[in-house]
């Protein structure tokens, strides 16, 4: 019925970025996420689950697709920026979840704190630099696309 897209938005500032788009982008792949972590882990026994979160940060994909489509942005240099915070926050996230439920995997020896400690910082700043890049990869080729269009 209505083929004008931007006729139900409100504009943006060039120099303004969207953070409507970035949250919205963010809840629904992270909900998924934490969703399933949370039933295996604590329905189903399997805290283990958890570890899968480097794979898992192949969601950021999906976070940089809906960002792009989601954004009123007018800029690629701000879709792009847009992007790489919401696949950052997302990575985020994901690693304070997985900060959140590795304790429940088992008991921690004195002697292996720091090692988990270092391993749970690694996953969090992984995640974060992991997500926000292949986010803004994704999001540039849809940004791409949305500007043939």
């Amino acid at each position: 019925m209505f083929s004008d897209r931007s006729s139900f938005q409100t504009e943006t500032s060039p120099k303004k970025l969207d953070f409507r788009a970035i949250g919205k982008a963010v809840w629904l792949p992270f909900s998924t996420w934490a969703a399933a972590v949370i039933f295996v882990a604590f329905d189903r026994g399997q805290p283990g689950v958890v570890c899968a979160t480097p794979v898992a940060w192949l969601m950021a994909c999906w976070v940089g697709m809906s960002c792009v489509a989601r954004s009123r942005s007018l800029t690629k240099s701000a879709l792009l920026t847009e992007t790489a915070l919401a696949g950052g926050v997302f990575g985020l996230l994901q690693g304070v979840l997985f900060v959140a439920v590795a304790p429940f995997m088992g008991e921690i020896k004195p002697d292996e704190r720091p090692k988990a400690v270092l391993m749970s910082l690694a996953v969090v700043v992984a995640g974060i630099v992991v997500s926000a890049i292949l986010s803004m990869a994704v999001g540039a080729a849809r940004a791409n696309q949305r500007e043939k269009k």
